[in-house]
């Protein structure tokens, strides 16, 4: 198992890293119009790797606090009502300044009433004075016009600003005109597109002559367009000059799919997906395309700016979970050794994730809050370099560390009707672990591991018995007991740091354990593992699904077929680990007894249900047999029972279907004669019936909406109806199998002969 390296070494590389994270000691931002106007939360979330202590302030509103935050930990600020920023083009003083005496991290959430949405938060110096929006549509109702908007942050005084919007704008402005202002430190200026459904100021280009802060999104909007429900976007922009080329797309968690927008900020932009061209872009232009559950490699020629957007619940498989957000994706030129994070769990987020992107070669050195997940990651289509995970994760804050040459992450969750979503900044973390073993078993070989890649590092192992080392992942063979003060010095060019690492090495001899018995359970039951006591040992478990635990007895939840196969369990006392050991588990899949899917059935047509070759059977009225007959509309369901006892039922919905039965008479005699007297139409399994009945005239001589009441022949006031030629027009609704209906209308003539 490869180790991170120690204490100083990760200092001195967040320290080397720091101007290029979103780490620092002042921050301008501002928020912009939500859907619930004067009535969201806006809050902000500070973390910091040290103890620390800032202000918060609105400094052209007269407001402030303090803060103070333990050394990686969160503290959490809530700003003002009047933060919010309203209407378009006009100067406001809605500016918000952080300012720590240490670095600290800053992620700002914004939300009310099932519309949440977030965003980390850039210091002033990792912003810039060029920028193009990404935003998306807006929505517009009874409720009004919720549009597609972007603010600005003034950070100095006297900063001039020109915009050019892709859009209308709801000032005034037309598309690809100009929008010339002012600003001083701490000002505001907001632009909203001119319409809801229509209007999008994705691909907007605002430059100034001195550094600023931009947001962009929507006030309220679903994504895409007619996929429902509906959220605000909330999201700092970058500025152009830290727009990569190259970008990995990771799919959203249990998602149906993931949209997104790739935008260019020069001419000639072409843009490949997966190998294939998918535009070739002009400045301010973008390509936008759905991807169901899968990662992609996108590249261009030129720097572009990659969204990746959460769709409404709607269209999503989540059952009423998630909804829209938005979220700019790092380029993998922009890797972090250590990032850290916020997940939120405010306005009912109810469960958290976090997508990581890695080198493929560094994998096995990424680690999650001290846990190596190299088990996590899978493989990217279109190219061979990068690998991604998906984990969902705890509310609270996280640390992703890399000793490689770094990660990129998002972090993301869901709530009912809700979702938010940001990229992670970076952050530096140190993790207290030593590339040196513990301690290994005389005469065996023990592995030695920076856990860095090949063309980074030179290493120095010296092993405390008079051998040493240069290969970066060496062997060593101790060949007597005892404890050994094993060195190592190690040289990073990537970072062009050198690092002195010394740690005792105990040296002991290897016990033995056992494990439980062989385990044949039914899916969907627990599995007890074991492991014999073992004084001062710690345990490794190691199974199908990339299974491992570290405790003595594990239990196994929820299991299913795949998880069948041999679980490996080995115990390490001071580093020298015991001769594996193996339990063997088979999961045994549950019967299925499969009586398909609802379906319908008329009058008295039996429908035969099978359910299959098992044990024991039993059907919901208690009977038996294999088989059961249905010749009446209801739910139907069977219990079955296989030969170890595994249990499962399943059931079906058979509803009356008859399509409907009309006939019509030709002709009638209306003489009192007691032979057909009467036109009587025979319906059957209709709704919603009407009979109209209209002389050759077109006048209406009869009309009735029950299929059981009959004309007699006569007119209004009891005048007998002229013998002669008449014509009949009947509507009903007509059902189909899917439950909806539609009317049907039917005509003829009749004849009344007297």
């Amino acid at each position: 198992m490869r180790k991170l390296l120690p204490l100083i070494f990760l200092l001195l590389r967040s320290l080397s890293c720091f101007g290029q994270s979103n780490e620092g000691t002042d921050f301008w931002l501002g928020f912009m119009e939500h859907f619930d106007q004067s009535a969201n939360t806006k809050v902000l979330m500070i973390s910091s790797r040290f103890a620390t202590s800032g202000t918060v302030s609105m400094p052209l509103l007269g407001w402030n606090t303090s803060f103070t935050v333990a050394a990686n930990d969160v503290v959490f600020v809530n700003i003002p009502l009047n933060a919010e920023t309203f209407g378009s083009e006009s100067i406001s003083r809605t500016g918000i300044r952080v300012q720590s005496q240490a670095p600290v991290s800053i992620y700002a959430h914004q939300y009310a009433n099932f519309r949440s949405e977030a965003s980390a938060i850039l210091p002033v110096n990792s912003i810039g004075n060029s920028y193009f929006a990404m935003s998306y549509f807006g929505y517009q109702d009874n409720q009004g016009v919720h549009p597609s908007e972007f603010l600005i942050v003034a950070t100095e005084d006297e900063t001039s600003i020109e915009i050019t919007p892709s859009d209308p704008t709801a000032g005034g402005t037309p598309a690809g005109s100009t929008i010339s202002i002012m600003l001083d430190v701490g000002e505001t200026y907001q632009v909203q597109a001119l319409t809801g459904l229509s209007g999008d100021l994705t691909g907007s280009k605002i430059i100034g002559d001195k550094n600023f802060a931009l947001f962009s999104g929507a006030a309220w909007t679903e994504v895409p367009l007619a996929c429902g429900n509906r959220d605000n976007l909330y999201e700092q922009m970058y500025p152009v000059s830290t727009w990569g080329k190259s970008f990995v797309t990771v799919p959203s968690k249990d998602a149906s799919f993931d949209y997104y927008r790739v935008l260019a900020a020069e001419d000639n932009t072409v843009v490949f997906r997966d190998g294939n061209q998918i535009g070739n872009l002009n400045a301010g232009e973008f390509v936008e395309f759905s991807l169901y559950a899968q990662p992609s490699f996108i590249e261009a020629n030129k720097g572009i700016l990659v969204a990746q957007y959460n769709i409404g619940n709607l269209c999503n498989s989540l059952s009423n979970v998630g909804d829209p957000s938005m979220l700019l994706i790092n380029s993998v030129e922009q890797t972090r050794d250590t990032l850290t994070l916020y997940s939120s769990p405010f306005e009912e987020i109810q469960v958290n994730y976090l997508n990581i992107i890695t080198r493929d070669v560094d994998q096995d050195s990424i680690f999650l809050d001290g846990n190596n997940i190299s088990n996590e990651f899978q493989t990217i289509a279109g190219t061979q370099d990068y690998v991604y995970a998906s984990i969902t994760v705890s509310s609270g804050t996280h640390t992703i560390t890399s000793s490689g040459c770094g990660v990129i992450a998002t972090a993301y969750g869901y709530g009912p009707f809700e979702s938010y979503a940001y990229s992670a900044g970076a952050s530096f973390l140190p993790l207290n672990a030593s590339p040196i073993p513990e301690g290994g078993c005389l005469n065996d070989t023990i592995f030695f591991s920076t856990g860095l890649p090949e063309d980074r590092v030179a290493v120095q192992w010296d092993f405390g018995d008079g051998s040493s080392s240069s290969e970066l992942e060496p062997t060593h063979i101790y060949t007597a007991l005892g404890t050994y003060p094993v060195e190592v010095i190690i040289e990073d060019f990537c970072l062009n740091t050198i690092d002195t690492v010394n740690q005792d090495l105990l040296v002991t001899l290897r016990q033995s354990l056992e494990a439980f018995n062989d385990t044949l359970v039914c899916e969907n039951d627990p599995v007890q593992l074991g492991a014999t006591d073992l004084a001062g040992a710690r345990f490794e478990w190691q199974g199908p699904l990339d299974y491992f635990s570290e405790d003595q007895f594990p239990i196994i939840d929820d299991t299913d077929p795949n998880m069948t196969g041999a679980y490996s369990v080995i115990g390490i006392i001071s580093g020298c680990a015991t001769f594996p050991k193996e339990q063997f588990v088979e999961v045994r899949p549950l019967p299925d007894p499969a009586l398909g899917m609802d379906t319908v059935i008329c009058d008295g047509g039996p429908i035969p249900l099978y359910a299959g070759n098992w044990v024991d059977y039993v059907w919901q009225d208690g009977s038996r047999a294999d088989n059961f007959t249905v010749t009446v509309e209801g739910n139907y369901y069977v219990s079955v029972t296989d030969d170890l006892g595994c249990f499962n039922t399943d059931s079906i919905q058979i509803n009356r279907f008859c399509l409907p039965t009309l006939f019509v008479p030709t002709a009638f005699t209306p003489n009192d004669d007691g032979l057909n007297d009467l036109f009587a139409v025979l319906a059957e399994d209709m709704t919603q019936f009407n009979l109209k009945i209209f002389d050759r005239w077109g006048g209406l001589v009869f009309q009735t909406d029950s299929p059981d009441e009959f004309w007699n022949g006569n007119l209004a006031g009891g005048k007998r109806a002229p013998q002669g030629v008449y014509v009949w027009l009947i509507s009903y609704e007509e059902p189909l199998r899917d439950e909806t209906r539609f009317i049907r209308q039917e005509s003829g003539t009749l004849t009344l002969l007297r």
